[in-house]
């Protein structure tokens, strides 16, 4: 195998020749991940007044382009990788719902109860989860569709900008 190595002189004043060039592009993505984080805010509260939305922190956001095409992938982080770990297990149920069947568990819809003020009994709550399951509200799909419906305007604002920043 053969390693190639290429020293670059002057690159130093190139980058700060062109610096300004990066900045509008470097917007994009700050506004698309602030936009992100704005709208998941907004579907990650399934229930108005009681929510935190800490929801919004077991999403992780990606996003690819090529040309003048952008798109946004939305999903869950992991155990593990930096979010808070009972996000981990309770986002994907919020995000997608629970099927009728086994309750969740006991100290959990204790902590969520008394989180969001409700006063009942937590296994008054879990017989009710077990034998109706709940509703999933798609929090992740919602903040996608949204942000993928920005982003050509956001990229066509950020190529406006890169073009005069060059003067044309």
């Amino acid at each position: 195998m053969t390693t190639v190595t290429v020293e670059l002189q002057g690159l130093d004043k190139l980058v700060n020749k062109l610096g300004h060039v990066t900045d509008p592009f470097g917007d994009l993505v700050k506004e698309a991940a602030e936009y992100g984080k704005k709208e998941m805010k907004v579907f990650a509260l399934p229930h108005p007044g009681k929510d935190k939305g800490t929801l919004a922190e077991a999403a992780t956001y990606e996003l690819t382009g090529r040309g003048v095409d952008m798109t946004a992938r939305i999903g869950l982080i992991g155990r593990g990788h930096g979010m808070r770990s009972s996000l981990a297990g309770l986002a994907p149920v919020v995000n997608y719902g629970r099927r009728p069947g086994k309750p969740p568990p006991f100290k959990a819809m204790q902590r969520w109860l008394k989180s969001h003020g409700i006063n009942r009994s937590p296994r008054e709550v879990q017989k009710i989860i077990a034998a109706q399951g709940t509703k999933g509200i798609y929090f992740l799909e919602k903040t996608e569709a949204a942000l993928n419906k920005a982003l050509p305007k956001m990229l066509a604002e950020s190529i406006k900008r890169a073009e005069s920043a060059w003067g044309k």
